[in-house]
């Protein structure tokens, strides 16, 4: 067995977390081809190792263009988490965190509270998740106040992100309505630090109460926000596919993750849209080691992140992380 192969098994048996999964972009391919073979002939170029978008538009373009007509009932949102959380577990991961987006649903019309009960309906046994609505840094279009209301009153919804193209400093409702999801019991997190610097980071801790950045690499074009995101116990949940095609890092042994990691943030490794990049969780584990030269203790390390940042209880948790010491002292041993 080559080394490659063996360090391919090792991530494949290393039990995971996805913390940073939205829906519309991580609808799987072969659904959607299945229902339109015309339309869906042919996987996007984006799928490419060596393509980039222009911009975060052409990226939104190309969500809004394939995935949010199909998004179009509380079925088809059922089936989408259903097939995703399904791959998910194909590849080990015990807890998710999926978020669908509040623009996506207002522009479809479907009911924001019953598609959330559809999707926590077809959350397949086995896998602990979360659910994230997300809101955009502008207000929704229509009935803004009545979405808000909605999304604290239903018991489906377990928290709030920030979505979408980055835009600091922060709204004055935004920070109103985290500071009222928070005290109506729901999670929160917020997009933040990806491609517009450290100032996205900085606000959403200061302003928001929040330490779950999803995110957050360019945080390290500012010294103290690092500090204080480290003081503040943040952690962050990364993308290094994602953010390579996005042009938010030059380049993968470019990526900061492991200084990240070193400076004391705790990263969690995740795969944002796979529907738009092509990529696994596996893919992902791999960018890291492969070209920024995790070994696999670093990778379990990212691993146990998921679990002690994640909202299982603390016995699962305790399980998972004994769980990944035994498979890394087998696999050192193995090379010994």
């Amino acid at each position: 067995m080559t080394n490659n192969s063996k360090l391919i098994g090792f991530i494949n048996a290393l039990p995971k977390t996805e913390h940073h999964l939205h829906m519309e972009g991580s609808t799987p391919w072969e659904i959607m081809q299945a229902d339109n073979r015309e339309l869906f002939k042919k996987p996007p170029q984006s799928w490419k190792d060596d393509f980039r978008f222009k911009d975060f538009s052409e990226f939104e373009n190309l969500i809004v263009k394939n995935v949010v007509p199909w998004l179009n009932s509380p079925e088809r949102y059922g089936i989408t988490a259903r097939e995703i959380l399904t791959k998910r577990m194909q590849e080990n991961v015990r807890y998710a965190e999926i978020s669908y987006s509040a623009l996506a649903i207002e522009r479809s019309g479907v009911d924001l509270k019953e598609v959330a009960i559809a999707i926590k309906e077809a959350i397949p046994a086995g896998i602990e998740t979360r659910l994230f609505i997300g809101l955009h840094h502008n207000s929704l279009e229509t009935n803004h106040e009545k979405y808000l209301a909605d999304i604290l009153e239903s018991l489906h919804i377990d928290g709030i992100d920030l979505h979408g193209p980055e835009r600091f400093p922060l709204q004055d409702w935004i920070k109103e309505f985290w500071r009222e999801a928070k005290l109506a019991g729901k999670l929160v997190k917020a997009h933040a630090g990806e491609l517009t610097g450290a100032i996205g980071v900085r606000e959403a801790i200061q302003e928001l109460g929040v330490t779950k950045i999803q995110h957050g690499i360019q945080v390290m074009e500012d010294e103290t926000t690092l500090s204080m995101a480290v003081a503040e116990g943040a952690s962050f949940d990364v993308c290094p596919i994602s953010n390579v095609k996005l042009k938010a890092v030059p380049s993968m042994a470019e990526h900061p993750i492991m200084k990240l990691e070193k400076a004391g943030i705790r990263c969690t490794i995740n795969t944002d849209d796979p529907h738009i990049f092509g990529n696994s969780l596996k893919d992902d584990y791999l960018a890291v080691s492969k070209k920024l030269g995790a070994t696999p203790t670093q990778l379990a390390e990212f691993a146990k992140n998921g679990f002690e940042t994640s909202q299982m209880d603390e016995v699962s948790k305790h399980s998972a992380i004994a769980e990944i010491d035994a498979l890394v002292q087998q696999y050192l041993s193995d090379q010994n």
